[in-house]
């Protein structure tokens, strides 16, 4: 690359963020030191009518997956930083000597000037009189050096010049999804509410045989586009990801819209000439909510979802074991008719089975069952292998199954895996045949204890008894069910009852927080700390503290190899202080730092055992990690009592 003419770039200087959480001094401590500086963050905008620290309350409460729900502070706001290398200041201004204007751009003098004057005779009341300023940094911009800065920033020209006109351009489909053989009709509309004279010439992107030549759109009215696209749409960093396997680096590709189809419109406002896309949407009225929006996606002719994504061979279940693969194949085109095939790849042949096909409506679906032995398949070895699902009709074909995340607060976003399902050979087994299961904030775990042969119910903690739990062989807590279930707190005198009497409880990894239902110390039989402590690299070598204990042994015996393969993590939020009753079963840490042997604790109590888990089970589990199958079996087994 610097053969090429790429230059070394570094940042003039390099500051470090200090915080009071860790300092409680730090104010007074930086007014006599002359490598500490001071930001205020919390200034407000005029423009927005808002603070920095309110924008930043809203922004981090929009984190609703990790419940990072902040208040919208105002006011002054220090920030401090530590002068660390580089060009230090000769002011107390973090930027002095720092050029932040045009003029650190190759020509930029002259827009700069004509930016100034735009900003200086803006008039709220009449924005569109601003357009001819626009035109001319646009025409300022386009003579100019082709940098990629210089294309940015016309873009937000042609941005502002839309806004103060009052332009509307708005493309919409009839329906979310447009499968790969539907003619999608859109209807593009474009609107001046200034008076300026706008037109347009509009072109569907990325259509079978390449783009149409385009169609005139005119001021005031709605003009339909129709045609055949060429490809599904998912989001660009997907696309050459090669469907999430490990060690796929991902390859670059340029955005469309995070995978939504688009109109690519060429515009003319009052003389100004430009390019625009647009994504298009959906709308309908809901009778609460009033107008609703979302994207069009293109899709294959079907979604297939199997019902699991993993199903254990066990090697103790013998060679007639039969295999159950379920599928569900969702119509996302009307009258869909075809066959929906699966391909089981065994270690000496390939078997294949098909089912007819037939739906009448997009949307509605229909549920297969396919059934194999494990003979049939001729399994050997430990290799996993995977079974394939795909679809085959006069409107086309499918492999793939559509992931839609909706949320409220966010556009829904489409993207795609393969239906397959993957042919895991394990030795394993457990004592467990009825496990009752605690949800927590939402994990897999269940469906993986059911593919160690057991049967599980879920248990509501706020009407729950000792007698209605009785009968459960061990009692899996979800992970942060201490957090987010309120049923928890009158429950858990009555689960340490149950370990007394003879059960096995595990519980998953929970939370020190302000919303825990009981103090950490009140969770287990004998009191325990939770911590911050994780190992974040999956290959960190475990250390067995307790190798003759009957949870690494019975019925399966661990060893280092059982934690090949394992995903993101070892594990989070381990105990730290833990009375001696418990005994640690495993160290880890990551690279550089001290072992942690809070991951995996146990104690017997009364006539039972209580497990307490920051192993990220809920991630192993799902991903068909043999050896995290193998523990977890171990954990749920019946206690052996002498």
């Amino acid at each position: 690359q610097l053969e090429q003419g790429l230059e070394v770039w570094q940042p003039r200087r390099l500051f470090f963020n200090g915080s009071t959480w860790w300092k409680k001094d730090l104010a007074e401590f930086a007014k006599n030191d002359p490598d500490w500086f001071t930001v205020d963050v919390g200034g407000y905008d005029p423009l927005l009518g808002l603070s920095y620290t309110e924008i930043a309350g809203r922004s981090r409460s929009m984190h609703k997956s990790q419940g990072f729900g902040a208040a919208e502070t105002r006011g002054e706001m220090i920030e401090y930083l530590h002068f660390e290398k580089g060009d230090k200041p000769k002011t107390k201004d973090i930027f002095e000597g720092i050029d932040m204007t045009w003029g650190r751009v190759m020509d930029g003098q002259g827009v700069e000037v004509l930016m100034n004057d735009l900003v200086a005779q803006f008039d709220p009341l009449k924005p569109a009189a601003s357009l001819e300023r626009l035109k001319g940094i646009h025409e300022k911009l386009s003579n100019g050096s082709r940098t990629m800065w210089n294309g940015y920033a016309k873009a937000i020209i042609a941005e502002l010049a839309q806004a103060v006109t009052g332009l509307v351009l708005e493309p919409l489909g009839e329906h979310p999804f447009i499968a790969l053989t539907d003619t999608a009709m859109i209807s593009a509309a474009l609107l001046s509410r200034s008076g300026s004279t706008v037109s347009g010439k509009a072109t569907l992107r990325y259509l079978k045989g390449g783009p149409e030549n385009g169609i005139e759109l005119r001021s005031g009215t709605s003009t339909t586009l129709h045609g055949l696209f060429r490809d599904v749409n998912d989001p660009y960093w997907l696309k050459n990801s090669s469907w999430h396997e490990p060690g796929e680096l991902l390859g670059w590709c340029m955005p469309v819209w995070r995978g939504q189809q688009t109109l690519l419109v060429e515009c003319e406002i009052d003389g100004m000439y430009f390019s625009t896309e647009r994504p298009i949407m959906h709308k309908w009225v809901d009778r609460v909510a009033g107008e609703r929006i979302r994207p069009v996606y293109v899709t294959p002719v079907a979604s297939i979802v199997p019902k699991t994504n993993l199903i254990l061979v066990r090697e103790d279940e013998g060679m007639e074991k039969v295999l159950e693969f379920e599928a569900e194949i969702v119509a996302l085109t009307d009258s869909l008719i075809g066959e929906l095939q699966v391909d089981l790849p065994g270690w000496h042949s390939t078997l294949s089975i098909s089912q007819p096909v037939s739906i009448g409506m997009r949307g509605q679906s229909q549920r297969l069952m396919f059934h194999f032995t494990v003979g049939d398949l001729h399994l050997s070895g430990t290799e996993v292998a995977k079974a394939k699902f795909s679809f085959t009709s006069p409107k086309g074909t499918a492999d793939r199954t559509l992931h839609e995340i909706d949320y409220p607060h966010i556009m829904p976003q489409v993207y795609y895996t393969r239906a397959e399902v993957k042919l895991i050979p394990l030795d394993v087994q457990t004592t467990a045949k009825t496990v009752g299961y605690i949800k927590g904030a939402g994990d897999d775990v269940p469906q993986a204890i059911e593919q160690l042969g057991a049967t599980v119910d879920m248990i509501e903690p706020s009407t729950a008894t000792l007698e209605s739990i009785s009968k459960y062989d061990a009692i899996v807590v979800g992970i942060r069910a201490y957090n987010n279930n309120q049923g928890m707190k009158q429950f858990n005198p009555t689960l340490m009852q149950y370990v007394e009497n003879g059960g096995t409880v595990v519980v998953q990894y929970t939370t020190r927080t302000s919303d825990m239902v009981l103090p950490d110390t009140l969770i287990g039989p004998y009191p325990f700390k939770l911590t911050r402590d994780r190992v974040t690299v999956e290959e960190a070598p475990p250390t067995f503290l307790a190798k003759d204990h009957p949870l690494l042994n019975t019925p399966n015996t661990i060893t280092s190899a059982d934690f090949d393969g394992w995903v993101q993590e070892r594990g989070l939020y381990f105990v730290g202080g833990f009375e001696k009753h418990y005994t640690p079963l495993i160290a880890w840490n990551d690279p550089g730092e001290q072992p942690l042997n809070g991951g995996l604790i146990t104690c017997d109590y009364g006539k039972g055992r209580y497990v307490y888990t920051g192993i990220s089970f809920f991630r192993q589990l799902p991903a068909g990690v043999p050896g995290a199958y193998r523990l977890f079996a171990n954990l749920i087994s019946k206690r052996i009592t002498p």
